[in-house]
């Protein structure tokens, strides 16, 4: 019930609810599994005392298996590639549990005019993720958290670059980002490696959710990162005036992290938000074929297209 319900009476932001809340799949199935269990033990006359809790575990099931399927688990193919396409990579690779030589053949090979590495440690791996990109035939930019101990990159090709003149750091300086183009007809971007919501960082993390909202109150914007929350802690399928892609594509039950357990029951965290003048999502892919990369996450892949580009 409280998985059902914390999203729309805001609880969906509360230290514990909020850790919970992403695995809302997991848990599902594990209580559908437990409760069949139990009122199987309970045909016996010596487990009969089991069944309330049989009960309770079967009714935490029948309410959440709807919200889980609704949203969906489309792992689907990213859209081919084609002109007038934003193609967005995202790869939380908890710093160097992924080389840099691999992002980058990746991002290659799915043509990736925009990468964002919420945890790539850029501010001591800057020259080999430069060079590896080089080495993959990228060219572009790159922009990065402020400091040494920066966690946040953003890189660009260099047919958008020109457009994204300088990058501003947002409530936490190594990992938030805001890049606004000088042209019109491309959005403002946004990326961040959000906190945790556990005891110590849950400030941060409400924090940097407010920020994400507020930054997509108007215009064409597109935010793209780990906010290490679902859609269930935003308490809406987006926040602000931005959709969650993956929610508008059937794909926000498909988890991202970890990649030890199944893409069905993991946690939905990493995500792509867009307004609507941002373009029009068609495919939102999370990528399961890198996980035996050694990274924690699976990267995502956003393809936006807008009659504008």
């Amino acid at each position: 019930m409280l998985l059902t319900l914390a999203p729309t009476v805001g609880l969906g932001r509360v230290l514990g609810v909020s850790a919970l809340l992403p695995a809302r799949t997991a848990i599902t199935i594990v209580a559908a599994a437990l409760g069949v269990l139990l009122a199987l033990c309970c045909l016996a006359p010596r487990w009969r005392a089991l069944l309330p809790i049989a009960v309770a575990l079967l009714v935490v099931a029948a309410f959440n298996v709807p919200v889980v399927l609704l949203r969906g688990f489309q792992i689907s193919t990213p859209a081919t590639a084609s002109s007038g396409q934003l193609r967005v990579l995202e790869w939380n690779t908890n710093g160097d549990l992924v080389s840099p030589a691999t992002v980058a053949r990746l991002a290659s090979d799915l043509k990736a005019g925009v990468v964002v590495l919420p945890d790539a440690r850029i501010g001591v791996t800057a020259s080999a993720y430069r060079s590896a990109f080089e080495a993959a035939g990228l060219r572009g930019r790159f922009y990065s958290g402020a400091g040494a101990d920066a966690q946040l990159a953003v890189f660009i090709t260099a047919g958008l670059a020109a457009d994204y003149p300088s990058a501003q750091t947002g409530p936490q300086a190594q990992k938030t980002l805001v890049l606004r183009p000088s042209s019109a007809q491309l959005p403002t971007i946004v990326a961040l490696h959000a906190n945790q919501p556990t005891p110590g960082g849950i400030g941060g993390w409400r924090d940097e959710l407010q920020w994400v909202e507020s930054n997509c109150r108007a215009g064409a914007v597109l935010v793209v990162g780990d906010f290490n929350a679902s859609v269930d802690d935003f308490g809406s399928a987006g926040l602000g005036g931005c959709r969650d892609a993956a929610a508008l594509t059937g794909a926000a039950s498909v988890g991202t992290w970890p990649t030890t357990a199944p893409a069905f029951l993991g946690m939905p965290i990493d995500h792509a938000l867009v307004t609507g003048m941002a373009g029009r999502v068609e495919s939102f892919s999370v990528l399961t074929r890198e996980d035996g990369s050694g990274a924690r996450h699976r990267p995502t892949l956003t393809v936006l297209s807008s009659p504008s580009r």
